[in-house]
């Protein structure tokens, strides 16, 4: 499903964002608007511009970059609780800045996270998966850690675009890998990174 036309400006300046910038743990109980998630996708992870590169004329580069001006991250949106949007599992297309449905349950969440609490609170997750073989297919095994690089620099774009559309969010490393691929539905050559939940501050 096609996103709503995101935010062209947010109000705060960057350095009132970087001022403002905090982990919550808490989140008020009611839905996330698709206009504010459609937002944050778009102005953290979505596309900048295109150039002619990897044989594609119109190969797209992110407003995260990454190493190689590669496709080496995917965004995933779990939903628990957004306006207009049935819960569930959706990888977010930034070319087409659209979600493409997946699993539909969301029971493994909770499992998932090392404290199931920000599961229950935050009405959506997001997800960031890191691609191995897209990575390694054109540099050395040791870039492997670069991987964590291109994750980092997502997740700075998500707190900062989060916190000038004064929402609630919290990077969140303590996850089982394992079942978070498996709700994710991964293949092996793909392994998560980070989960990332959001939504309004209580």
């Amino acid at each position: 499903m096609r996103l709503p036309e995101p935010a062209t400006s947010l109000a705060p300046s960057l350095t009132d964002a970087l001022w403002s910038r905090r982990s919550h743990y808490a989140f008020a109980p009611r839905p996330l608007e698709l206009g504010a998630l459609s937002t944050l996708l778009r102005l953290s992870v979505g596309v900048s511009r295109t150039v002619a590169a990897y044989d594609d004329p119109a190969h797209p580069l992110s407003l995260a970059p990454s190493a190689g001006g590669l496709r080496s991250l995917t965004t995933y949106v779990l939903a628990r609780d957004a306006e207009d949007l049935a819960a569930g599992v959706y990888a977010y297309d930034p070319v087409e800045h659209a979600l493409v449905p997946g699993g539909s349950d969301l029971g493994a969440l909770g499992s998932a996270y090392v404290q199931p609490e920000f599961a229950a609170r935050a009405p959506v997750s997001l997800a960031l998966a890191a691609h191995l073989d897209v990575a390694l297919a054109k540099y050395p095994p040791r870039h492997f850690r670069t991987l964590h690089v291109d994750a980092g620099i997502a997740v700075q774009n998500l707190y900062l675009v989060g916190t000038a559309l004064g929402l609630a969010c919290c990077a969140v490393s303590g996850f089982h890998d394992e079942r978070l691929a498996a709700l994710l539905e991964l293949p092996a050559s793909s392994i998560p990174m980070m989960l990332f939940p959001v939504g309004h501050l209580p």
